[in-house]
C-alpha cells in the first residue's frame, strides 16, 4: 500500500503539472496574440491620428470590430471619458491651428453624431493616472472576455494638435472574447483526467495483483501459522526462505513456536512435579491433620502448663521438678461405689466423663492444670508468677463454680444419670511442682505432679467435705478471707498428719455466716 500511494502521488503531481503548463501555455498564447493585436490596433490608430484624420480612425475601428471576430468592443476615449471621433472637438481645435482642406472637414463633418456614454471603469483612470496598460477578465453578453485599457501618451508631434497641458491624448479599449481558449483548455483539462483516471486504475489495478502475490499471499500464510500456534499446536511453521521483512517474520514466528514448545515441554515436567508434590503435600496434611487431632485429644489429658512448655522445646529442662508455691484442689464424686453398683461400667464412664468435660472448660478458664484423674477424683494445680493471693483465689472460684455445673448437669441428665454431688477440698503452699521424663526401650512418657505436705493437706481436707461443700485449709483461708466468707469448723486430726489442723468451710455468696477470728 505505502508503494501504491507513492505511485498516486506522483501520478497526481505529474496530472498537476501537466494542466498548470496547458494553462500557461494557453495563457501566454493568449496574451501574446492580444499584446499583437494590440500593437496593430494601436498603431493603426496611432497613424491615423499623426495624419489627423479621424474620419480614418474611424473607418479603421469599424473595420477592425467586423474583421476580428474575437474583438467584442474596440473604442476610443478622450482623457476625461468623452467617446473620441464622434463630436468633431478635435476637429474644429485642428481646422483653427492648421487650416485643413475644406474637402476633408467636409467629409468629416458628415461622420458628426453624438458622443456615447462617458466611460466611468476604475482601470480607465488608472490608465490615464499612470499612463499604463491595465487589463481585467469580465463577463460580457455571458462570456468570459478580457479588456484593455490602452493609454495614448501626447507625445511633442502630437502636441501641436492636443497641446501641452496633459499628458495623455486618450485611452483605447479593447475587449477580446476568451471562449475559445476556455473551450481548448476545458477538453484538455478532461482529457488529462480520463488519462490520469485510467492511469490511476491502470496502476492500481497492476499493485492489487503485485500486492496479493507477493504480500498478502505469503502474510496469509504466516497468520495462519500463527493461528495453529495460537491454538496450541506448535509443530506448524512457516516457510521462511524469503530474504524480505515476510521472511524475517516467518524466522521470528518459527522460533517464537520453538520457544514456546520447549516451554510447553518444561511446565509439563514442572507439572508432573508439581502434581507429586502436591501428592505427597496431601499425604502429609493428611498426616497432619491426624496429628492434630491426637493431639487435641492428648491435650485434654495433659496440662496447659506442660503442653506450652513441650511446644517451645521438647527437651525443655524447666520440666524439671522445682518447688513453687501453688493452691492444689481435689475433687471427688460423693458415693462413687454405690453409683458404681447402679450403673454398667460403660454407663458409669460415660457420666464420669460427661461431668468432667464440663469441669475442665472452668478449670481451664481459671487457669488450672489438672494433673490426674483417678476414678471419681481430680487433682488440680494452680499457680500464678508475682503473686501468692491469686492462684488461691482462682481455685476458690472454681469451686463455686464447679458446684454450679454439677447442679447444671444433674438437671440435664434427669432420667439419664442419678444425681451427682462432689467434695471439694483446697490448700495453698510450697511444693515440689514438675515433670519428671521416664525413658524406656519402647519410648518416653512425662508425669506431672505436685507433691509434698501442701498437696497431702488439700487431698484430706477434700476428705472432710459433705457433698456440695467447699473446704480449705489454713493457708489458703488466710489468702481469700478478704474475698469470700469462711466459717470455722474447728481443728481437725488428719491422716498422716502429725498435728491437728484448722479446717474452713467456704459460704457460697448470700448466705449468713459467722467468720471465727
Amino acid at each position: 500500500m505505502m508503494l501504491l500511494d507513492h505511485l498516486q502521488r506522483r501520478l497526481r503531481v505529474k496530472v498537476i503539472a501537466l494542466i498548470a503548463g496547458i494553462l500557461i501555455v494557453g495563457f501566454g498564447l493568449l496574451v501574446i496574440l492580444n499584446i499583437g493585436r494590440e500593437a496593430q490596433i494601436l498603431g493603426s490608430i496611432q497613424s491615423g491620428m499623426l495624419q489627423a484624420r479621424p474620419d480614418v480612425i474611424r473607418r479603421l475601428v469599424q473595420d477592425l470590430r467586423s474583421e476580428l471576430k474575437d474583438v467584442r468592443r474596440l473604442d476610443v476615449y478622450r482623457a476625461n471619458g468623452v467617446e473620441a471621433f464622434s463630436d468633431l472637438e478635435t476637429l474644429n481645435r485642428v481646422n483653427q491651428l492648421a487650416k485643413l482642406d475644406p474637402e476633408v472637414v467636409k467629409r468629416i463633418y458628415r461622420m458628426h453624431r453624438e458622443p456615447g456614454e462617458r466611460i466611468s471603469h476604475p482601470l480607465f483612470t488608472r490608465a490615464v493616472e499612470t499612463i499604463t496598460s491595465q487589463e481585467t477578465y469580465e463577463s460580457l453578453d455571458g462570456g468570459r472576455v478580457l479588456t484593455l485599457f490602452r493609454p495614448l501618451e501626447n507625445r511633442k508631434r502630437c502636441q501641436a494638435c492636443h497641446g501641452e497641458d496633459h499628458r495623455v491624448r486618450g485611452v483605447v479599449r479593447i475587449t477580446l472574447g476568451v471562449e475559445k481558449l476556455d473551450a481548448e483548455l476545458r477538453a484538455a483539462r478532461n482529457r488529462q483526467i480520463a488519462i490520469a483516471a485510467l492511469t490511476i486504475l491502470g496502476v492500481t489495478a497492476t499493485v492489487i495483483v503485485f500486492l496479493g502475490r507477493v504480500v498478502l499471499e505469503p502474510i496469509a500464510r504466516v497468520a495462519a501459522a500463527a493461528r495453529r500456534i495460537g491454538a496450541g499446536d506448535f509443530d506448524a511453521r512457516v516457510a521462511a526462505g524469503r530474504r524480505d521483512e515476510i521472511g524475517d517474520l516467518g524466522r521470528v514466528i518459527n522460533d517464537m513456536a520453538n520457544r514456546l514448545d520447549a516451554a510447553r515441554t518444561d511446565l509439563e515436567a514442572r507439572n508432573a512435579e508439581l502434581a507429586t508434590t502436591l501428592q505427597s503435600l496431601t499425604e502429609s496434611m493428611k498426616k497432619v491433620e491426624l496429628l492434630e487431632q491426637v493431639k487435641g485429644e492428648l491435650a485434654k489429658f495433659v496440662p496447659e502448663s506442660v503442653k506450652r512448655l513441650l511446644e517451645q522445646n521438647p527437651d525443655a529442662r524447666e520440666l524439671e521438678k522445682r518447688e513453687a508455691d501453688v493452691s492444689v484442689l481435689f475433687l471427688d464424686v460423693e458415693g462413687y461405689t454405690r453409683l458404681s453398683e447402679q450403673l454398667a461400667p460403660q454407663q458409669l464412664n460415660r457420666m464420669i466423663q460427661a461431668y468432667f468435660s464440663g469441669f475442665l472448660e472452668i478449670i481451664r478458664a481459671h487457669h488450672g492444670d489438672v494433673n490426674e484423674t483417678a476414678g471419681d477424683g481430680l487433682m488440680v494445680i494452680f499457680q500464678s508468677e508475682g503473686s501468692r493471693t491469686r492462684h488461691a483465689q482462682n481455685a476458690a472460684g472454681a469451686a463455686f463454680e464447679l458446684l454450679g455445673k454439677v447442679v447444671e448437669l444433674n438437671q440435664e441428665f434427669v432420667g439419664v444419670y442419678p444425681p451427682v454431688a462432689i467434695h471439694v477440698g483446697i490448700n495453698s503452699g510450697p511444693a515440689l511442682v514438675g515433670a519428671t521424663k521416664l525413658d524406656a526401650s519402647g519410648g518416653g512418657r512425662w508425669t506431672f505432679t505436685a507433691s509434698g505436705p501442701t498437696t497431702n493437706l488439700a487431698a484430706r481436707t477434700a476428705g472432710l467435705t459433705k457433698g456440695g461443700e467447699v473446704r480449705v485449709g489454713p493457708e489458703t483461708a488466710e489468702r481469700i478471707k478478704h474475698h469470700y466468707v469462711l466459717q470455722d469448723t474447728g481443728e481437725h486430726q488428719l491422716k498422716n498428719v502429725s498435728q491437728p489442723v484448722r479446717v474452713y468451710r467456704l459460704v457460697p455468696a448470700g448466705v449468713y455466716r459467722t467468720v471465727d477470728p
